[in-house]
């Protein structure tokens, strides 16, 4: 498995909470009111649990974020905001291609 690079998560994260602020559904379903409205927390969080649809590309390589190691930086993001207690359940969201 092949371990996600800090700017690589942070790209992702960032592209992520953008998609979360302009009305993209979120793939996870945070309990605290609070922590739910943070885009940021909630894009950390999609990344972290490998909900994500993803790929990042390395030269010739191309890396599936879901089967990607995470660096200890995004476990620090979500640290910040919830203290080490997370509270959430992973929500079905499909897609379709019409």
């Amino acid at each position: 498995m092949t371990l996600l690079t800090r700017f690589e998560v942070a790209r992702i994260v960032g592209l992520r909470s953008l998609q979360l602020s302009e009305g993209s559904q979120p793939r996870v379903q945070v309990v605290d009111s609070f922590l739910r409205q943070n885009s940021t927390y909630v894009a950390a969080l999609e990344l972290k649990l490998g909900v994500l649809d993803a790929r990042v590309v390395r030269g010739k390589d191309e890396i599936i974020v879901s089967t990607a190691r995470m660096p200890l930086c995004l476990d620090i993001l979500l640290d910040t905001h919830d203290g080490g207690e997370r509270s959430y359940s992973v929500t079905s969201v499909h897609f379709s291609s019409d």
